[in-house]
């Protein structure tokens, strides 16, 4: 080889190098989803390196059955109650995931905890997994464009429950607002690749149901699609600060998260968690749900400092909250919740009745309230766990009003609190801020969070 052609491949191989090397800093800036040193600056403004949550969107193949519809509905007595009868039209309470949904029987006397039959979908509650929230917005959206709702029994005239003995198993059938044919929702999850299936062939509509679900699979519909959710994170945990977290929802929606914290109070199988910002000089919270974990209530002790890994998720039915914790008392891994410290005392932040109204920083924070009084009281009466409920309208020394909720209050000896315990008091209270329809308020959880000060 003459000394020409040595030059140009030398040259060849230079240029070569230099495009690899360019294609693998490429390679390196782009991230699949948040990046695990996403950062927040002072200000609060959204990391500039992570990326929207995907976009589920599913329409039918019309040709494909419509097994649905190849189930009737009996109609003859859907104006009694489900919950006596086994049969009645309901209307949505509150939407929970893609197999789960509150309803108010047709009365409005009683709010129906219901499991839909024959069907298991992804969780996207507690735990989060893959194809969970597409099956949690299919079900919503059927039935908010729904004109009317029946719950129908699996055996005539007889409701049974699950094995929770908390909510009734049923069939969920709808009649879209265009459309005057009464469809089975349970049987069109199964038919669009939304769930497996739970004992589908012992119950009523077995046959069609067991169709429904080969149907999907062949036509790997979903999550027999063999594809990734789009609306799951299948990235490592994002470290971060619970400022960064609560400061940037949209940005870490359905991302698995891992942040340090302070549980101050329990609450509904969860527990709020709270860390000082040096920056700021103020605490910020955020709620984060437990699950069914058999060993969740050996963590999730008030005054212990964690390491928590779950899932963020901001939707309607439960507002920001971190859930899909796991735990381990032997061989933990880097995703299992950790306890670094035991006994952390955390004194409330004592704030003002502007700062509970206008200080949206302060949710999820464990405050005090001093020398309030009791104006007006209202007790919720339900078959819920929110019966005896109080909400107290108070006003502060300066003359401003301020909400403070309760839960169901008990007194030393078992007996029930009362109106009469807070009625024309003025009191020194703390509690967690929360939010009631978009209205801010201080949440009590125990009689011994409130002071007296005068009758």
């Amino acid at each position: 080889m003459n000394k020409n052609n040595i030059l140009k491949l030398l040259s060849l191989l230079l240029a070569l190098c230099t495009v690899v090397s360019a294609a693998a800093v490429l390679a390196s800036c782009k991230r699949d989803g948040p990046s695990n040193d996403a950062t927040v600056s002072g200000d609060g403004t959204e990391p500039t390196d992570t990326e929207d949550e995907g976009v589920w969107e599913y329409v039918r193949d019309s040709s494909l059955p419509d097994f649905a519809t190849m189930v009737t509905l009996n109609t003859s007595d859907i104006n009694s109650d489900f919950d006596r009868t086994g049969r009645g039209l309901v209307t949505v309470e509150q939407f929970i995931d893609g197999d789960t949904v509150h309803f108010w029987n047709n009365s409005r006397t009683e709010i129906i905890k219901v499991r839909f039959l024959a069907i298991d979908t992804p969780e996207s509650t507690g735990k989060v997994e893959p194809w969970g929230k597409p099956a949690s917005k299919f079900t919503k959206s059927k039935l908010q464009n729904a004109a009317e709702i029946v719950l129908e029994s699996d055996e005539e005239g007889t409701v049974t429950m699950d094995s929770t003995g908390d909510r009734y198993l049923a069939w969920v059938w709808y009649k879209p607002k265009d459309g005057d044919v009464w469809r089975n929702l349970n049987i069109e999850i199964l038919a669009d690749g939304l769930a497996m299936g739970k004992s589908s062939s012992s119950t009523r509509y077995g046959t069609v149901a067991l169709n429904a679900l080969t149907s999907a699979r062949s036509e790997k519909l979903n999550l027999y699609s063999g594809k990734k959710d789009p609306l799951f994170y299948y990235g490592s945990a994002v470290e971060l600060s619970i400022k960064s977290l609560v400061l940037n929802k949209s940005a870490y929606n359905a991302t698995k998260v891992r942040f340090e914290g302070v549980v101050t109070k329990e609450s509904g199988g969860g527990i709020y968690v709270q860390s000082f910002d040096e920056d700021t000089q103020q605490y910020y919270g955020v709620y984060v749900y437990g699950g069914y974990a058999s060993l969740a209530p050996k963590f999730l002790v008030p005054g212990y400092k964690l390491l928590l890994t779950g899932t963020a998720d901001d939707n309607d039915s439960f507002g920001f909250q971190v859930s899909g914790l796991s735990f381990s008392l032997i061989d933990p891994t880097d995703d299992d919740t950790k306890i670094l410290e035991k006994d952390v005392k955390i004194a409330p932040v004592v704030i003002s009745a502007d700062e509970l109204n206008n200080n949206e920083t302060l949710e999820n924070v464990l405050v005090r309230l001093e020398n309030i009084t009791v104006t007006s009281i209202y007790t919720t009466q339900s078959t819920t766990a929110s019966d005896g409920a109080m909400t107290l309208t108070c006003r502060s020394a300066d003359g401003k009003t301020v909400t403070v909720r309760t839960v169901k209050l008990t007194n030393e000896d078992g007996s029930d609190v009362t109106e009469d315990y807070f009625r024309g008091k003025t009191i020194n209270c703390d509690g967690i801020v929360t939010f009631y329809n978009g209205n801010p308020q201080l949440k009590l959880f125990t009689l011994s969070d409130c002071e007296i000060i005068s009758q």
